[in-house]
Order: C-alpha cells, then sequence, then structure tokens
C-alpha cells in the first residue's frame, strides 16, 4: 500500500501519526514531502516502524509551472505515484484560508477517487 501523508508544518502531535501509521500493512510505503512537521514526523515514524519511505521535495519544474507555489507541483507528482490512501494531518483544516497545501493534495487525491482521511487532532 501506498500511504500519502500531508499536513501541517507545525504539527507536533507525534502520536497521532504513529497511531495510524501502525495500522497500515507491514509492506506499506509512506510518500511525503521535504517540510518539517508532519513531513518529517512521518519519515521518522515509518522508518521506526519498518516501513517504507519515499521522501519527496519540490524541484525546479514544479516552481516552473507553479512560480509562486511549487508544494502544488510536488502534491501533483506524489499523488501520481501510485497512491492507495491519503492520511491528512492539520489542525486548522476546517477553517477559511487555512491548510492550502493540504486541502490541494486532499482535493486531488479526491478528484482521483483516492481514499482520504482527515485529523484536526
Amino acid at each position: 500500500m501506498r500511504v500519502l501523508i500531508t499536513g501541517s508544518t507545525t504539527w507536533t502531535d507525534v502520536n497521532a501519526l504513529r497511531r495510524e501509521l501502525i495500522q497500515l500493512p507491514a509492506n506499506s510505503v509512506i510518500v511525503t514531502g521535504d517540510t518539517l512537521g508532519v513531513d518529517a514526523n512521518a519519515i521518522s515514524i515509518a522508518k521506526e516502524l519498518g516501513l517504507g519511505v519515499e521522501a519527496m521535495q519540490k524541484t525546479k519544474e514544479d516552481y516552473l509551472r507553479y512560480p509562486t507555489d511549487g508544494w502544488k507541483g510536488l502534491n501533483d507528482r506524489m499523488l501520481k505515484t501510485g497512491i492507495n490512501l491519503v492520511l491528512a494531518f492539520h489542525a486548522d483544516y476546517d477553517k477559511p484560508e487555512m491548510a492550502r497545501g493540504t486541502k490541494h493534495a486532499v482535493e486531488l487525491a479526491k478528484q482521483a477517487e483516492i481514499e482520504v482521511r482527515i485529523f484536526l487532532a
């Protein structure tokens, strides 16, 4: 199973991440981005649990496609790697004008009919 982990750069609840990652099949691969918070913690916990990890970074091409929002290109590319499930962690997800990157990834996943689970706390 390929699982995209997305969320807040200020997320510190490692227990919530661990609780969800520990439930994944042993051969799961975690795909995530290159920021602090959810991404960094997901990488650490996945490695601790023996899950595969694919940490992806924003590229020059992402910024050429989205000059001020390279993260949109990264979200596009991560989802196109064969993701089966998206786990989104963002305390402000339900607030207007907040969680733009997380919401973008979730919307792309929903358009692709990929299962999404959102965690606010």
